[in-house]
């Protein structure tokens, strides 16, 4: 459930920024990395839970800029923006790398030190927050596409972005919305997992892969489906670890993705536009 949470908040963004622009943010596993790292600073001066919140607040200067530099002068040009995403994404490691250093660092919370037992199985503190944050921040979100004037705006958008600019709405505005909304989820996914696991500069990979994963499983555009293929994924890998060998867990977990679009070629929940962001 931890891997399933951390994936689908990492999801859910991407699926927001495409639903929106049409476009695919391949930095979105840096704000994951970056995330962790501002929470991992900052931590110590303001504490953990605060420090998740800064983290969020970073991100959404990162999304403004990403917006700025690597969507909005390429809309119309998915290939271009693209590549751009991809160059942001490397230009975010090696800052990374320049500030924090390449080796991968423990990032240790109180949350960390007290367990919680249920019959025979001890489970962290931590982890345990790390599943009620995601779904509090899931649920968030939900609410927001669905009965927020925002909500509303984004699937306008979403839907025909020049009707949409037609009758008022400020394109801009709500694509660098969707943006600076989609790398904050990120960036709280960072935050949280960071704990459960080393950070270092090159973290991030993994979630955006198994991200993409879970919005293939979930049908692209589909914010419910991406969540749900989150789930699949994470489940799937934790089993496998459990099981067989975590060595093999990521691809035990895309071997399940490619059986299944063999036979649901659109995704299990295929994407409907009524549904879409």
């Amino acid at each position: 459930m931890v891997l399933a949470g951390s994936y689908a908040l990492v999801a859910a963004g991407l699926t927001l920024i495409y639903g929106v622009m049409r476009m695919v943010n391949f930095a979105q596993g840096q704000s994951v990395m970056i995330g962790a790292f501002v929470a991992f600073a900052g931590a110590p001066f303001i504490g953990y839970l605060p420090a998740i919140a800064l983290a969020m607040v970073v991100n959404l200067g990162l999304g403004a800029i990403l917006e700025r530099t690597a969507f909005r002068p390429f809309r119309g040009a998915q290939l271009n923006g693209l590549i751009a995403s991809m160059g942001m994404s490397i230009i975010l490691i090696n800052v990374a790398e320049l500030v924090w250093g390449t080796t991968p660092r423990t990032f240790d919370t109180r949350f960390n030190q007290v367990s919680v037992t249920f019959g025979s199985i001890g489970v962290s503190e931590q982890r345990l927050l790390v599943i009620a944050c995601s779904v509090a921040l899931l649920l968030g979100l939900w609410w927001l596409v669905r009965y927020s004037s925002l909500g509303r705006q984004f699937r306008a958008v979403a839907e025909d972005p020049e009707i949409a600019a037609a009758l008022g709405i400020d394109t801009n505005r709500i694509s660098r919305a969707s943006v600076v909304l989609g790398t904050s989820l990120a960036a709280a996914a960072g935050a949280l997992s960071g704990p459960v696991n080393l950070i270092s500069p090159a973290m991030g990979q993994a979630e955006m892969l198994n991200a993409f994963a879970a919005i293939i499983l979930g049908g692209f555009g589909n914010v419910g489906g991406t969540i749900f293929g989150a789930l699949l994924i994470g489940m799937a890998q934790s089993l496998a670890a459990v099981y067989i060998s975590n060595a093999y867990s990521n691809s035990i977990a895309f071997a399940i993705l490619v059986v299944t679009l063999i036979f649901f070629p659109r995704g299990l929940v295929p994407e409907r536009t009524e549904e879409n962001v």
